[in-house]
């Protein structure tokens, strides 16, 4: 799914995530009450629960898998294999002298907890299970005016808006792939917002909670991170933690949900990262989508 949108001046995506973890002597084993778990939701978000206005004149598309509602102001996109839905406002024609920013939507609020605390709200009341939200993390969306060989000047920058992203648990456990975000503009309409809240067997969910407790344990931790990185040299000495994994929204093949130990790692070359995910053993793993874009740039080659 590939949406294009015109920049405003000079666009700066800003996030901030932070994960942390105590290590100490390990609890006492679960009860079975708390180790069974029911199954992670699915939730598909629709239009008619959006607050996003796709305009006037608005009308059904149907390319390929993805089914569109198109109007003047923005586009609605459902991707029916995976049940994943995106809003995007169409970019606004910008007179020629126009002040950088000012054709934009303009914030709800320049109090990032406030908007948080508005889109977990919306969206939970829209149909996001509320038991598996376990916090929310912000982006912002700024402009700023000045030639491009200056590169980013935040000082120079202006707010245009927030957008909220919502962190799925299940069962103690965080979920990497899930998402629904949204960003409200001064009149609590969505400028943009996605959805993608697939199902996740309650048998994955216990593999995660054991695999955890088991690494509580720091002989078991130290012996599993020894046999990872002999298997993954690059991961150096990085640690991770537990997760549940699946297949990202725009996989059309067999979906796929995994208990994995997810260490980011960092190239010495370029600086960039990746995330390495290990099985219960140690042993890597890969999800379907990776495997074939993998396979893909092979051919590209």
């Amino acid at each position: 799914m590939k949406l294009h949108m015109v920049s405003l001046g000079v666009l700066l995506v800003c996030g901030a995530w932070h994960t942390g973890q105590l290590r100490a002597a390990p609890p006492e084993p679960p009860s079975e009450a708390l180790m069974v778990r029911t199954d992670g939701m699915r939730y598909e978000h629709r239009l008619e629960q959006s607050r996003f206005n796709v305009g006037a004149g608005a009308r059904d598309e149907v390319e390929g898998p993805y089914r569109r509602v198109v109007g003047h102001r923005g586009a609605f996109v459902v991707d029916t294999v995976t049940g994943a839905t995106l809003a995007v406002p169409h970019a606004p024609a910008v007179p020629k002298g126009t002040p950088v920013g000012s054709d934009a939507p303009q914030a709800f609020t320049v109090n990032p907890a406030v908007h948080s605390a508005l889109v977990q709200a919306y969206l939970v009341a829209a149909g996001v299970p509320a038991a598996e939200v376990s916090g929310t993390h912000v982006t912002t969306t700024m402009a700023g005016g000045g030639p491009v060989s200056d590169g980013v000047q935040p000082s120079r920058s202006t707010l245009l808006w927030y957008t909220t992203h919502l962190e799925r648990s299940l069962g103690g456990i965080p979920v990497e792939g899930s998402f629904a975000f949204a960003a409200l503009d001064s009149t609590g309409k969505v400028i943009t917002e996605g959805v993608y809240w697939p199902a996740i067997p309650a048998s994955v969910v216990r593999q995660a909670q054991a695999l955890k407790h088991r690494l509580d344990a720091v002989d078991e931790w130290q012996a599993f991170l020894a046999r990872a990185r002999a298997a993954r040299p690059e991961v150096g000495e990085a640690v991770g933690e537990v997760k549940i994994v699946h297949t990202s929204a725009g996989h059309h093949g067999r979906f796929e949900a995994k208990a994995v130990y997810a260490i980011v790692a960092r190239s010495a070359a370029r600086g960039k990262a990746q995330i390495v995910r290990f099985d219960d053993t140690g042993a890597p793993v890969w999800m379907a989508d990776e495997l074939e874009s993998t396979r893909d740039s092979v051919k590209q080659r």
